[in-house]
C-alpha cells in the first residue's frame, strides 16, 4: 500500500484512553478502520473501507478517503478534530 497523504490530517480521540491519534494518510485510515475501530458495521464505515481501498488502488483521490473517514467517525461516534485549515 502507498501512503496517499492527506493535506489536512484528522485527529482521532480514543474515548477509552483519551489518547489522540493523527491520521494523515489513507493507509493510516485503513489501518485504524480495520484494527482499532469501535464498530465493524454501518453504511459510512463500509463506504470508507471501499473508498480508502480505491484510493490505494489509484482509482480515487486522497481527499475522498479523508472525507469518508470523517463520515465513518461521525457515524460511529468517534471524537475527531478535522479542520481544513493549514
Amino acid at each position: 500500500m502507498s501512503n496517499r497523504h492527506w493535506n489536512f490530517p484528522v485527529m482521532v480521540i480514543c474515548k477509552r484512553t483519551g489518547k489522540i491519534y493523527t491520521v494523515g494518510t489513507t493507509k493510516e485510515a485503513l489501518d485504524m478502520l480495520l484494527n482499532a475501530w469501535p464498530v465493524a458495521k454501518g453504511k459510512a464505515f463500509m463506504m470508507a473501507l471501499q473508498i480508502c481501498a480505491d484510493v490505494e488502488s489509484g482509482i480515487r483521490q486522497p481527499l475522498d478517503a479523508r472525507n469518508s473517514f470523517v463520515a465513518a467517525a461521525r457515524e460511529a461516534g468517534v471524537p475527531i478534530e478535522a479542520t481544513m485549515v493549514e
